[in-house]
């Protein structure tokens, strides 16, 4: 009887202790893009990008791109990083996308960096060299909010024929990754 009691009071413990460390993890602040842009510039002149870090679309692009090298040559001329400038960002559904600009010792590159919500891996990238800050996607619109058909009823038809679209905003098709 005694062991039984032991154990509900372990449990208890552990699951109270679980419970604290989620909290206390939801709690802490978002990494900022600028020291994210750092290290993935630095991983992008050196051929070391983590798997971790990139969605496996964009993993595959910068395979593709660099010849499986992971060494982007147009970076490592610019050389190495002295200042990153946060011009702006936009949220999309699955995350926000940054507009960002870095100083190098022997120029200047501006990026697009979206980074999933749900997956907290880099989706999206896009890198120029030498150029003003990129432009970052539309704000995509909200969705209608209509209430609920009930079961077994028939929705009434919209009033008015919705316009013909692709489907999606202008952002998320920017962006796909993200949305």
């Amino acid at each position: 009887m005694k062991l039984k009691g032991l154990i509900r009071f372990l449990t208890a413990a552990v699951l109270a202790c679980l419970l604290q460390m989620s909290v206390t993890r939801t709690a802490s602040a978002q990494a900022d893009p600028r020291q994210i842009l750092a290290a993935v510039i630095q991983q992008l002149q050196t051929g070391t990008p983590n798997p971790a870090w990139y969605g496996p679309q964009l993993w595959q692009t910068i395979a593709m791109q660099t010849g499986n090298s992971g060494i982007y040559p147009q970076l490592v001329q610019l050389g190495q990083v002295t200042n990153i400038v946060l011009n702006g960002q936009s949220q999309l559904p699955a995350g926000p996308v940054y507009s960002l600009a870095a100083q190098h010792q022997q120029g200047v590159s501006t990026w697009l960096l979206g980074i999933s919500l749900y997956t907290n891996r880099i989706e999206y990238a896009n890198f120029n060299i030498g150029s003003a800050p990129q432009q970052l996607p539309a704000q995509p619109l909200p969705i209608p909010q209509t209430g609920a058909p009930t079961p077994g009823s028939v929705p009434n038809p919209p009033s008015s024929a919705p316009p013909q679209t692709s489907g999606t905003s202008e952002a998320c098709r920017r962006f796909p990754n993200l949305c």
